[in-house]
């Protein structure tokens, strides 16, 4: 099946974003810099990952209101 086939029926991909991050996070963690730059572009790298992992909670939460909200509405439905 093809990728959007998969989304429109529902289907979880075999690894969400966030373990995706911890993997990454992970593998950053192994590198160690070698100069005053790669350093600060690690530090840039953890960051904008701390930042991710904030918006991919965010956007979970946001999920599960949106998941209550049609489930209500699709029971007034019923009734």
């Amino acid at each position: 099946m093809s990728k959007w086939r998969d989304f429109l029926d529902g289907v979880e991909p075999r690894r969400d974003l966030e373990n995706l991050l911890e993997t990454l996070e992970a593998e950053l963690k192994e590198l160690k810099a070698r100069s005053l730059t790669e350093e600060a572009r690690l530090s840039s790298i953890r960051e904008n990952l701390s930042e991710a992992r904030l918006k991919v909670k965010k956007l979970k939460h946001e999920n599960s209101v949106l998941k209550n909200k049609v489930s209500i509405l699709e029971e007034d439905l019923d009734l």
